[in-house]
């Protein structure tokens, strides 16, 4: 199911764009550790792609090649480590719309903070097949823009302090923000 994101217009695309070439070419960019060295090497491309004229669907779509990803992923079951094949349809589907949602969070919020709007709401954009607990915990809540602003990836990517706010708040989260009126 496509994700209704409220603000996705030029502007909103613009601040996409420009938080994500920032991070991208900084010393250290996010990349999925699920991403195979090819996948790395054309990931710019696509999520640029995918921000500037598409959504988390033609992103999913274009990530839809085996050759993108590592064959076998790592996962926890009942504490004890084991590996599995990737499902390639799943994996995909799961990236794109975090990163995605990830951008359009992002970019939402520094054109929030500069056009003076000083909390966001989050809310449901999509019903998902299951839903984390994290996610719906959160559905509703206010939070100062600029708290989700520096909460970028706090959650998995950085050291984060406990009361970091991460948006999405995991893989496949189905949440996201809108201004608070």
């Amino acid at each position: 199911m496509r994700m209704h994101f409220e603000e996705l217009d030029e502007v909103t695309r613009q601040y996409m764009l420009r938080e994500f070439e920032y991070e991208i070419n900084s010393d250290n960019p996010y990349y999925s550790k699920g991403l195979s060295a090819r996948g790395i090497e054309v990931f710019r491309d696509l999520m640029r792609q995918a921000i500037e004229e598409g959504n988390e669907q033609t992103l999913k779509t274009a990530l839809c090649r085996a050759e993108l990803w590592k064959p076998r992923e790592s996962y926890v079951f009942k504490g004890v480590t084991r590996t599995r094949r990737v499902n390639v349809r799943q994996a995909a589907q799961r990236l794109a719309l975090t990163e995605f949602n990830t951008w359009y969070v992002r970019g939402l919020a520094k054109r929030l903070m500069n056009e003076g709007v000083t909390h966001c709401q989050v809310y449901r954009a999509a019903d998902p097949k299951w839903q984390p607990s994290e996610c719906s915990e959160h559905e509703n809540e206010i939070f100062a823009v600029s708290r989700v602003y520096d909460g970028h990836r706090a959650k998995y990517w950085r050291t984060a302090a406990p009361d970091a706010v991460s948006i999405p708040f995991g893989p496949g989260c189905h949440h996201t923000i809108r201004r608070n009126v």
